[in-house]
């Protein structure tokens, strides 16, 4: 037992030893300082990467990023649910002349989210302050129309649900 407390109090010794004289309190100091750095540029990443999302202050922006969500939600839109979207834009939207640059912006938007879920929740807000109830159960129709071209998926129609949900609707089930 006293060789076990010998080395026990020898391997303390070290252990001091190397903290103080050796430079273990910078070393732990600097791993913590690196870890924090990599958090704030993930943070800083994450943050860069969702600002377009957060940048939209449009109500009809955010439904055409939403409906090119919904289109894509299980798979790659097809040209049909493209169309679809453009013709909703132009017709209820009134983009007919600067309809590609919005579609191209809510292209390059979409790509930016997660998913419909995440845009959706963003959108809320926007969305609940600036639209009626009845020009927020047009978006939902509007998103449905997309969706329903092919035949909704079981995805697409839970994306609806979330909308729904967002907008202020009891999800249908």
């Amino acid at each position: 037992m006293p060789a076990f407390a010998a080395i026990a109090l020898m391997l303390v010794f070290w252990v001091a030893y190397w903290f103080i004289r050796m430079g273990g309190i910078q070393h732990y100091q600097a791993k913590a300082a690196q870890r924090r750095d990599q958090e704030r540029v993930a943070k800083a990443r994450e943050n860069g990467r969702l600002s377009p999302l957060r940048a939209i202050d449009d109500p009809r922006d955010a439904a055409a990023v939403l409906m090119v969500l919904a289109a894509r939600t299980g798979g790659d839109p097809s040209r049909e649910q493209m169309a679809a979207i453009e013709d909703i834009l132009r017709t209820a939207f009134g983009f007919e002349a600067e309809l590609s640059e919005r579609m191209a912006q809510a292209r390059f938007i979409a790509a930016r989210a997660d998913g419909f879920e995440q845009a959706a929740a963003l959108f809320s807000d926007l969305l609940m302050k600036q639209l009626t109830a009845a020009e927020r159960r047009e978006l939902v129709d509007m998103v449905a129309q997309v969706t329903a071209v092919e035949g909704a998926s079981a995805a697409q129609s839970e994306a609806l649900d979330v909308l729904k949900r967002r907008c202020g609707f009891a999800a249908a089930h």
